[in-house]
């Protein structure tokens, strides 16, 4: 939100120079501001959803590769970004619901920490999670 807040008073400011350098705002310059503006708004939410689908993703793939059993449905919870919005450290709720042995389970992890380090997603214990199932 703040990175959005900040590129509007960039354009803005880029308006403004822009109006004391012609001494006029006309239909070019609007077009100009206004496709700045979407372009702006529209690579901002697409990096906001990239970054927030990542990590919920490469737990689905190890999880999968780990316990040998297919996730149909899965859905997730970012805990951390309620009070504290971090980089390095991530807290998920994930539900989700898996295919084993040909039957349907309804399983869900709570407080799932996640660290980062540069490029990679490291889970705390992944073999010892509280995983809690039951039979659909």
């Amino acid at each position: 939100m703040q990175i959005m807040i900040f590129v509007l008073i960039l354009i803005a400011l880029v308006a403004f120079i822009v109006f004391r350098v012609n001494n006029k705002f006309g239909t070019k310059e609007i077009t100009i501001l206004i496709s700045l503006i979407i372009i702006s708004i529209g690579g901002i939410l697409y990096s906001l959803q990239e970054n927030e689908t990542k990590v919920p993703e490469i737990f689905k793939e190890r999880y999968q590769a780990n316990k040998n059993a297919k996730i149909l449905k899965f859905s997730f919870e970012r805990l951390n970004n309620k009070n504290v919005s971090s980089n390095t450290e991530f807290i998920y709720n994930f539900d989700y619901i898996i295919s084993k042995d040909g039957n349907e389970y309804v399983c869900s992890l709570k407080n799932v920490v996640i660290k980062k380090i540069e490029d990679e997603y490291i889970f705390n214990s992944f073999d010892k999670l509280d995983e809690k199932c039951s039979k659909k």
